[in-house]
């Protein structure tokens, strides 16, 4: 760990995708448990991914929400994000893909009644649904086929 922060977890957190040849997905979540299950998923399915905890305790952490880039995000064919809006760092990060959400395809997964105050309100780009997020959510949100060049 470096100067007191917190190691980051994760499959290919550095940034480096390692199936170049196929579309990629960056997921979102705080969950490593939920991340590799995901990834599990994608694979079989015939996509990249990588992984992004999100920031923990403020959108100082998130290069998106400081800056408006970020490697992950730009590389991405698709993001998928379980963030928890309720926090303000992730409604940082959130506020960021829905402006970068139209050019790529972004899923944001909330709790029941929270996905639509999201979606009216906040998020007029991104596709927001009800989770939790399930292998049904994620394959009708991403329409989740395999990609053709599998």
């Amino acid at each position: 760990m470096l100067s007191g922060k917190r190691q980051r977890l994760g499959r290919d957190f550095a940034g480096k995708w390692a199936d170049h040849d196929r579309p990629r997905i960056l997921f979102e979540s705080p969950d490593g448990a939920e991340a590799d299950a995901v990834w599990k998923l994608l694979h079989r399915r015939g996509y990249g991914f990588t992984w992004c905890p999100g920031p923990r305790d403020d959108a100082e952490e998130c290069a998106l929400a400081r800056t408006g880039q970020c490697p992950l995000v730009d590389t991405a064919d698709a993001v998928v994000s379980t963030l928890d809006l309720g926090a303000s760092c992730c409604k940082a990060v959130a506020k960021e893909l829905d402006r970068v959400a139209v050019d790529i395809p972004v899923v944001v997964v909330q709790p029941g009644l929270h996905a639509a105050k999201w979606a009216a309100e906040e998020l007029s780009a991104c596709r927001v649904v009800s989770g939790p997020l399930t292998q049904e959510v994620l394959n009708n949100s991403l329409g989740m086929a395999a990609p053709a060049s599998s």
